[in-house]
């Protein structure tokens, strides 16, 4: 195949390829998103760069592999040699495919995850069969026998027919078996299924050697026709088969560019590099000319943030390739660099960095925006009097809708009759138009509700997947139920399955999550099968007619406008797109909530019945490249309905800013109850009274900014929404900032940060950052630090214990105190006193382990109350953490033994001296005798 073009034509063809294919990818992207000339020419730019230097590495390499195997096939070499060389490449193959099957095991979506471990499989077998017959030359040295100039087999039949049938089958075989896995399965039926895939790869190779002996020979026109029965047909039929379930969720934004310079570099080989003659020293100059004005461009271009929020989202492999750099030349390990838009002001010192948290009022600038964050308290403002005209005995009913976006009711401006009953329950009370969540998927947006705080100031139990709400926090069921009312709460996913106890069942009397059955999933969480809007309308219905003569509040959850969508006779069809299908399915919803609102009528408790109705999230189509929902915070993901209808209050349109956590208080305030201070939201009775704004002072109960947030694996990500402009901050890792004007732009399509007049974007980032900052800051923070984190030795109070134990070569322990637990129960405490030497960077964490006759006790934490996390330790500093030790009654007396130190992932630091250690990389503290 090469043996006719110079040394280098085949990187070369690489980078025209890439730079050709980046070149219209970023263009299209520049005019997808409306960036104008400016930001279009530089995404265009910066996207040619990336894909031509990308493309010119992998030509590179992939002309190495093509002339080792061409080397290799220039001889005959003994079988013994070949056999050799199928067995090492086979094993490669079958080791990466047993590796891949064992770490998909955890996927919930079986179809991804087989398919995954096949084209891992098969891409090491590829490239194992390519490089075999130089490695059976390699074996045999000088036994082989000149073999003649032909490197490739001459079939055309093989190349398009008997090659992709042999790879195609035993694809399917690996991920036919993989699908079959399903985590939980024991490890005696794991491990047949994942050696029977490697074995599978591992003979792929020589398949293929094989393969070249069939002798069947066909005319072009037939081989064409015989490969699209045999291949071609059978993936369109895939394809056809799974893309609604599995396959849209590929990432296609990366996938067809590569493919598309897969294709085309071949042809420029084939075509162009027949054609130009040039030395194969001159072509190396000109890839090594061609890769420097890459690089160059790449270090410059990237350092404008509009070009990189345009790349990281709507085009190839350019953002995970400058995440990638980035990694590379991160220096002090923190997980962002100074180069690559970074933004790194410090790449020495792992606790200043872009997405590092700045602790409030300590003269240091962690977070790189040029400032120190200033403390700002996060209290709710006070309640509201409650009008006369409200019922005294006010039931509470709150309905939570799965995946409704707001613009797609009627009551918001839909064009389409998709709810009615919601329109006439929003003539009837509050709409609020400017409706948020504060977060793009359920697991999040929910417990804020539950709650009334924002999910990063929620303390959380991470132990199950998917975080429950931990103990000790407060929900709006406990305190309602503590105001008098009988309570209950239905909802129809699994994610609010009672034996999980997510935290959602605390106060409740009557908790069902039972019709979650009703909606079989079949990609995981993202997606299911099946409808329950009926049967929790029953539900609801049967609590009404069963609880009515009482005062109650009921929250039910509404789950079918979630993915799929899905049509249903008794309503009318609006078509069969997605879009159709999704708005049937709220129209199914809305069908079902006007039988529960009828059915309130009939019991005669419409009159003393508040009814609050909103969603936990909103759905994406296609804005800004984004479907579905979960990792984006743009309104089709975040805006939704907000309706609040009270009896005794008047109907009126409020273009006040609201959120989930809003509920809380409003609905405490209107049960006329105490208010809860956990509850960090502001009451909206006096939006809904009609009073007049309040002044913007501190402790009133102004309309402030609506925050949001999502962490996922993707990054990330915070928002602040007034009623005139959404602020969007793609804090980690791309580090940039989008700004839209909702006034002008509702569907959010011109970005106006960076451009002339944006100083009311500039001043919402400054209150974003300052409200980061302070949720990620414990209660109390400044107390904390002057208590227990000191500059010096010299300075900080000395320990009763005194020790010299180091950790690793970044802190000291220099002593403790103990107080036991009381003899009969309780909790003690030690107060443990170290010495930072180092900046700790790199992802180290801190655990405390209690071991004794009562078991083995996880009391890791954040040192001081969560304020001091490693990253934030500076040399010098004297560290003073207190660790809590819970022994309630009934804990078995003896000997206990507190050990500590630091780990990532199963890695631990060193801990000397030795004697110090418990024998597993763990200071052995203290040890005390406990007994009642």
């Amino acid at each position: 195949m090469t043996t006719g073009r110079p040394r280098g034509t085949f990187a070369l063809a690489g980078f025209a390829a890439g730079a050709l294919v980046g070149l219209g990818d970023g263009l299209w992207a520049g005019l997808a998103a409306s960036a104008g000339v400016r930001g279009t020419l530089a995404a265009a730019v910066l996207t040619a760069a990336v894909d031509g230097l990308l493309a010119l590495l992998v030509g590179g390499g992939v002309e190495l592999l093509v002339r080792f195997g061409g080397w290799g096939r220039r001889v005959h070499s003994p079988r013994w040699a070949r056999a050799l060389s199928a067995l090492v490449v086979g094993v490669g193959a079958g080791a990466v495919t047993a590796a891949v099957v064992l770490l998909e095991l955890q996927r919930r979506n079986r179809f991804l995850a087989g398919g995954e471990a096949a084209l891992a499989g098969i891409g090491c077998a590829l490239v194992g069969a390519a490089i075999a017959p130089g490695l059976a030359r390699a074996f045999a040295r000088r036994q082989g026998m000149p073999a003649g100039p032909a490197a490739w087999p001459a079939s055309l039949t093989y190349a398009i027919v008997i090659g992709p049938l042999i790879v195609g089958l035993v694809g399917v075989g690996v991920a036919w078996g993989v699908m079959a896995l399903r985590p939980g399965i024991p490890t005696s039926g794991t491990a047949p299924r994942a050696v029977l895939a490697a074995v599978e790869t591992a003979l792929l190779p020589l398949l293929l050697m094989l393969g070249e002996r069939i002798p069947l020979r066909l005319r072009p026109a037939k081989a064409w026709a015989v490969s699209t029965a045999l291949v071609v047909a059978p993936l369109v039929g895939l394809a056809s088969w799974a893309w609604a379930d599995h396959l849209r969720f590929l990432p296609w934004v990366h996938i067809v560019p590569s493919a598309f310079m897969a294709a085309l570099a071949p042809a420029l080989f084939l075509v162009v590099g027949a054609r130009v003659s040039m030395a194969a020293r001159r072509r190396l100059v000109m890839g090594s000319v061609a890769a420097a004005v890459a690089l160059t461009v790449i270090l410059t271009v990237s350092e404008l943030e509009q070009a990189r929020k345009l790349t990281a989202t709507r085009v190839g492999v350019v953002g995970p390739a400058l995440a990638g750099g980035r990694r590379v030349l991160d220096r002090d390990s923190d997980g962002f660099s100074p180069l690559l838009g970074g933004g790194d002001c410090d790449d020495g010192d792992p606790g200043r960095y872009p997405g590092a948290l700045d602790v409030p009022d300590d003269g240091a600038d962690q977070d790189c925006d040029g400032r120190d964050a200033s403390f700002a308290a996060l209290a709710p403002g006070p309640f509201a009097p409650v009008p006369d005209a409200v019922p005294r005995d006010l039931n509470l009913l709150l309905v939570t809708v799965d995946t409704i976006r707001a613009d797609h009711l009627g009551c918001y401006g839909y064009g389409r009759p998709t709810s009615p009953e919601m329109d006439a329950l929003a003539s009837a009370g509050g709409l609020f138009v400017n409706g948020w969540a504060h977060a793009p998927s359920t697991r999040y947006s929910m417990p804020a509700i539950a709650t009334g705080r924002w999910p990063s100031a929620i303390t959380w139990d991470e132990t199950i997947w998917w975080p429950r709400i931990a103990s000790g926090v407060p929900t709006v069921a406990e305190a309602l139920k503590a105001a008098g009312y009988v309570t209950g709460a239905y909802y129809s996913f699994d994610y609010f399955s009672p034996t999980d106890r997510r935290g959602f069942e605390r106060g409740v009397d009557h908790y069902r999550a039972d019709r979650a059955a009703l909606h079989r999933a079949v990609n995981g969480p993202m997606e299911s099968h099946g409808s329950s809007s009926r049967e929790m309308a029953d539900d609801t219905i049967a609590f009404l007619e069963a609880h009515g003569a009482e005062k109650f509040f009921l929250w039910v959850h509404f789950y079918d406008p979630h993915l799929s969508y899905e049509t249903h006779a008794d309503v009318p069809a609006f078509g069969s797109s997605r879009v159709d299908r999704y708005d049937g399915e709220i129209r199914f919803t809305d069908g079902h909530l006007g039988r529960v609102f009828r059915r309130l009528r009939e019991l005669g408790l419409w009159d003393r019945t508040a009814v609050f109705l909103t969603g936990d999230h909103g759905e994406g189509f296609g804005e800004h490249g984004v479907t579905e929902h979960g990792f984006d915070l743009y309104a089709p993901q975040t805006r939704v309905p907000f309706i609040v209808r009270v009896p005794g209050l008047a109907p009126r349109r409020i273009t006040n800013p609201v959120g989930h956590v809003d509920l809380a208080p409003t609905m405490l305030n209107l049960a006329r109850a105490p208010q809860n201070p956990s509850f960090l939201g502001r009451s909206l009775v006096a939006d809904l009274a009609g009073a007049p704004p309040a002044s913007p002072q501190v402790g009133s109960p102004a309309p402030r900014p609506v925050f949001q947030e999502v962490s996922s694996e993707r990054g990330k990500k915070r928002a602040l929404v007034t009623a005139d402009t959404h602020l969007l901050w793609n804090w980690t890792p791309e580090n940039t900032t989008e700004c839209y004007d909702l006034r002008t732009d509702p569907d959010e399509r011109r970005d106006l940060w960076g451009t002339r007049g944006d100083a009311t974007c500039r001043a919402l980032k400054v209150e974003l950052q300052g409200m980061v900052s302070a949720l990620a800051m414990p209660p109390d923070v400044a107390r904390k630090l002057r208590t227990s984190v000191f500059t010096s030795a010299a300075v900080a109070p000395p320990p009763p214990n005194p020790l010299d134990v180091r950790v690793g070569d970044v802190l000291r322990i220099i002593g403790y105190s103990l107080n036991p637990p009381p003899a009969g129960g309780g909790e003690g405490q030690a107060t443990i006193h170290f010495e930072s030497l180092k900046p700790i960077g790199g992802g180290w964490r801190f655990f405390f382990h209690l071991t004794g006759p009562g078991g083995f006790r996880n009391l890791d934490h954040v040192p001081v109350e969560g304020a001091m996390p490693p990253e934030r330790w500076r040399p010098g500093q004297v560290v003073v953490d207190r660790v809590g030790l819970p022994f309630p009654a009934g804990t078995p007396p003896g000997m206990y033994t507190l050990s500590l130190g630091l780990y990532r992932g199963a890695e631990r630091m060193e801990v000397s001296p030795a004697a110090a250690a418990d024998g597993n990389r763990a200071v052995r503290l203290l040890t005390f005798n406990w007994g009642p």
